[in-house]
This record gives C-alpha cells, structure tokens and sequence, in this order.
C-alpha cells in the first residue's frame, strides 16, 4: 500500500486538508517528506496548471492519486440530490470535469460531499435516485476516460445519505460497475461502524480508497484508533489502493504531515 497525502490551496483552517498553499510547491514538500502520492483537493479542476503538475510530478518521482471534488459541495452548494435540477445538473457537470483531468493525470476521483443530502426523508428513494442518475451519467464518462471513482461514506453529522460501509456498498451494487468503489475514511467510521475492522472485511474488493486520520481527526497516531489492526485488515483483504492522510493540519501542515508518515511506515514495516 502506497501513502498519499491531501493538499489544498485555499480553505479554511478547520478544512482537514494536510498541506495548503499552491499545488506544485505542496507536490514537491510531499515528495521531499516521502509520500508516494497527493491528493489534490480542488474546487473546479479546470483551474489546475495540468501540465505543470504532471512535468513536478514526473521530477519528484509522485503521483496524484486522487482528486477531491468536496469544495464544489462546500463553496458551490452543488450536489446530486439537490431539489433543482438545474444544481443536480451542475453538480453532474463539475464531476465530470473531474474525470477529465483525472485521465490526464491518472488519478481517481471522490465523490464525498457532492453527492448531497436527502432534505425530505419522506421521499428518500426519490433524491436516492437522483443521485443514482447522477452518478450513471458520471459512470459513463469515467469508464470511457479509465477513470476510478469512488463513493464515500461520511457520517451522520455531515450527511444523511450514506453513512456507512453496509449502506455504501448496497447503493454501488445497482451499478455493477468496475469503474465504482467504495472509499471509506476511519474519522467517520468511528463514528458510524460498531467495528472498524469488520466494515472493511465487508467491503472486499468493492473498497477503492481509503482516508486516514485518527478519532480526532488529528493525524494517526494522535487518538485512540488502533491503525495497527486496521493495517493489517486492509493487507488481510488484499487492499492495493491508497492510504491518503485527509486529516486536521495540526499542529501544524509539516508536523502533521511528518508525524504521520513517520508513524504508518512503522506500522506498514510491522505488518
């Protein structure tokens, strides 16, 4: 398993994103820390510099691994369940974008926030479909581009749309797709699975990506997550994906981004 490692260029101090500042400045800190990859998290990826990108990436030896489409949800309000079409279409459009540059920069792509909330749960299955047409238009792109994405499930706080591993992987099998995996991260699934190890177990091969960051939110190693065990679950399953640190910049973006790939490499080396 290869450690990838979120970077940002302008969000909040409360936004769990490692390294912040410009892309190809956070590309090369991440290289010189030892990630094999980085997770671009980007509004609307027709503003990245690909070209740059992909010449830095080359001279540092580091992939992309990912692209987050979340800030479309959190500064746009766009999403796949959203009582406007003309937003759901939107929300349709940005991802897609996202698929196109990912193909030129071999990466998959995340759909976390973007696939929205349900606001009425009383026609629950209506927005669930919504989001499903969303996600087939999105699919047809992805397959055509070879590009991966994965679906996120995200705690009850944030949504109230899938919310766990059992609740992810039922939705993604009306898809049968190879193109569709499941992405789950430990900060929300200390909140939603009454055993972290048995939610991975129960993904298998359907589980694509995985975020890491500790019970806190802090980077591992900083909480009571056992990263040990889990580890050794993801190896038990035969996970060949990425481990990508999204977790809060604290104390600070180096120390943090420092602190944790010095502690999982202790733990990938014991396992």
């Amino acid at each position: 398993m290869k450690l990838s490692i979120s970077i940002a260029q302008n969000v909040p101090a409360s936004a769990p994103f490692i390294l912040r500042g410009p892309y190809l400045d956070n590309i090369k800190k991440a290289a010189e820390l030892g990630y094999d990859a980085v997770e671009i998290h980007v509004r609307d990826p027709r503003e990245l510099e690909v070209e740059q990108i992909l010449k830095v990436c080359q001279k540092e030896r580091i992939t992309v691994s990912t692209l987050g489409t979340g800030l479309g949800y959190v500064e746009d309000k766009l999403s796949l369940t959203h009582p406007n079409a003309q937003i759901r279409e939107k929300a349709a459009k940005r991802i897609l974008d996202h698929i196109e540059v990912a193909s030129y920069l071999g990466a998959g792509v995340i759909v976390g926030s973007m696939r929205g909330v349900i606001p009425d749960t009383g026609r629950f299955k209506e927005y669930e479909n919504y989001a499903g047409e969303g996600l087939a238009v999105c699919l047809q792109k992805a397959q055509k581009c070879g590009v991966v994405l994965f679906l996120e499930a995200i705690n009850r706080y944030e949504t109230n749309f899938l919310n766990t591993a059992a609740d992810t992987l039922n939705f993604i099998t009306r898809f049968n797709s190879p193109y569709l995996k499941i992405h789950l991260d430990t900060f929300h699934m200390n909140i939603e699975e009454v055993d972290l190890a048995g939610a991975i177990k129960s993904t298998g091969r359907a589980l694509g990506h995985i975020h890491f960051a500790d019970s806190n939110r802090f980077y591992p190693g900083q909480g009571h997550l056992d990263f040990k065990k889990i580890i050794a679950t993801l190896k038990n399953i035969g996970y060949k994906g990425y481990i990508a640190l999204e977790c809060l910049p604290y104390p600070a973006p180096e120390e943090a981004a420092a602190g944790a790939i010095k502690y999982l490499k202790s733990l990938l080396e014991e396992n």
